[in-house]
């Protein structure tokens, strides 16, 4: 898939490191553990669910909203999924594969990694070239649209961070897709990601 020349995604993508201005560091609760990373500075909670199984957590530059947002960062967890025979890579292409996608569709899966603690963790692109009318409730219908998804996953729970962009930009057309520059894009936007243990 060729990159676009111009555009917001391919923007973020070019950003030299430490480029996003980052604010304060954010400290979530996530059945069992603690998820840090630093938010960018302009970004605030829009949604925030918990119904004792998943959670969703939504943050939204100030002044958009879940519906018309052009950057979105998004954090759930999954009790109990992590539990289930089937592969994170499965799991994943049934949440994440961008199924109602006709223009442009993008998924890529990096693999997964053992980290420490018994935790696992994988890196999913996805996205949409242009949107189609009803692709996910709130989708923005004709805009481009990527996502840099971190899937944790532990015995129990499987818990994500999410990144995405959006916009006319690059609508009908495919967002850049490069999985060498997405763990750099993510250092930039989070800093320092880390999931541990909540404390006794």
């Amino acid at each position: 898939m060729k990159p676009i020349a111009t555009g917001l995604a391919l923007f973020l993508l070019a950003l030299p490191h430490g480029a996003i201005a980052q604010g304060a560091p954010e400290s979530v609760p996530l059945y069992g553990r603690i998820l840090t990373f630093t938010l960018p500075a302009d970004m605030v909670r829009a949604n925030d669910q918990d119904n004792g199984t998943n959670r969703l957590i939504e943050y939204t530059p100030r002044g958009e909203t879940v519906a018309n947002w052009t950057r979105l960062v998004t954090i759930q967890a999954y009790r109990g999924l992590g539990a289930s025979p089937l592969p994170t890579a499965q799991i994943a292409r049934q949440a994440f594969y961008p199924a109602a996608c006709k223009v442009g569709p993008i998924y890529q899966d990096n693999g997964e990694k053992a980290l420490a603690g018994g935790v696992m963790r994988s890196l999913i692109l996805n996205g949409c070239a242009s949107l189609p009318p009803g692709a996910y409730p709130e989708a923005l219908a004709g805009a481009g649209e990527q996502d840099f998804i971190l899937i944790f996953r532990d015995a129990d729970t499987i818990y994500t961070l999410n990144y995405a962009v959006r916009g006319k930009t690059f609508a009908g057309k495919a967002p850049p897709v490069a999985l060498g520059k997405a763990e750099a894009l993510l250092k930039d936007v989070f800093g320092e990601i880390k999931l541990a243990p909540a404390q006794p």
